[in-house]
């Protein structure tokens, strides 16, 4: 039974795929984790994890190892969330993966505002433009942005509202005509948010003529809109993005539409929703977080895309 924080320690290692991810989660120094995690090695008398420079893998002993510790940490993490209940005052530490554009300008002004009512509550804050396994993972919250309907039926999704997309390009790449139909978009190399490559496709919808769907290979991949945003401007392609996010960038004539004014096409809005991870109730805190930032959230997207011209 001794140090039983230990299999904690490794669980979160093997969650974060890394001793680096999980220092950073667990707010401490990678060398005492890496020590830890030796010491329990050394203790159980098995190698837990293959170590190179570049990534971990389990063991076999340390697969069947890892499954007791994962039960033992949400276990934990159900103890201290009976206690936060029992107080009735959100504390100990709120786990939310979302985008990072989207956190940093939009979630983040919330949660400062949230923690200053809840001066008990720590944050943290994964960035990712994907939605992790939050259960595996221990999420509490996450926040994602997309086109398509969400996958995973287990998990309970909240709709906070939808955020207009756009098409941009710099303004010399359609020097000679923006386009009318999205068919036209064969003619233009695109980039793609996501993970890895591979055939891509983008919906496109008009008011009377219906919907489009544009399959392409992507010439950037990248999980950043900045990154996205950065190569439109440098004429390197167009690229699909959440329209108030480019905001700047359109007024400072730095990149246009690529659709021409009253062609009618536009790519299909994404829906941004907050997914609750379904397991033995909810965190207080994430409750109540949600409670407090839904409607400000849905405020703040009406509110940018009505500053574009554009409906929500």
């Amino acid at each position: 039974m001794e140090r039983l924080e230990d299999l904690v320690l490794f669980a979160e290692v093997v969650q974060q795929t890394g001793f680096a991810a999980a220092a950073r989660s667990l707010g401490m120094q990678r060398s005492k984790l890496s020590r830890r995690v030796a010491e329990l090695e050394q203790r159980l008398g098995v190698r837990l994890l293959q170590r190179n420079t570049r990534s971990i893998s389990l063991t076999a002993a340390g697969e069947q190892i890892y499954r007791h510790a994962r039960t033992l940490a949400n276990e934990a993490r159900a103890a201290f969330k009976v206690a936060e209940e029992m107080n009735g005052e959100p504390r100990g530490l709120l786990r939310i993966t979302a985008p990072a554009t989207f956190a940093a300008l939009t979630l983040m002004p919330l949660a400062a505002e949230f923690c200053q009512r809840h001066r008990q509550l720590d944050i943290l804050v994964d960035t990712r433009n994907w939605v992790p396994d939050i259960v595996a993972e221990g999420f509490d919250l996450a926040f994602c942005l997309q086109s398509a309907p969400l996958g995973d039926s287990s998990l309970v999704a909240r709709t906070i509202g939808t955020v207009p997309m756009m098409v941009a390009a710099s303004p010399e790449l359609v020097a000679h005509g923006r386009l009318s139909h999205p068919v036209q978009l064969c003619a233009f190399k695109l980039h793609a948010r996501a993970a890895q490559g591979g055939l891509k496709t983008l919906r496109f919808v008009h008011p009377a003529q219906g919907e489009y769907t544009h399959e392409y290979l992507p010439h950037l991949i990248t999980g950043s809109v900045a990154v996205q945003q950065a190569a439109v401007i440098a004429g390197m392609g167009v690229a699909c993005m959440p329209r108030y996010l480019c905001g700047d960038a359109l007024r400072a004539n730095q990149m246009v539409d690529v659709f021409e004014d009253g062609s009618g096409w536009g790519p299909e809005p994404a829906t941004v929703y907050a997914i609750l991870p379904a397991r033995h109730g909810v965190a207080l805190s994430a409750r109540m977080f949600l409670d407090f930032a839904v409607p400000r959230l849905a405020a703040v997207l009406r509110d940018e895309a009505q500053s574009l011209g554009v409906a929500p």
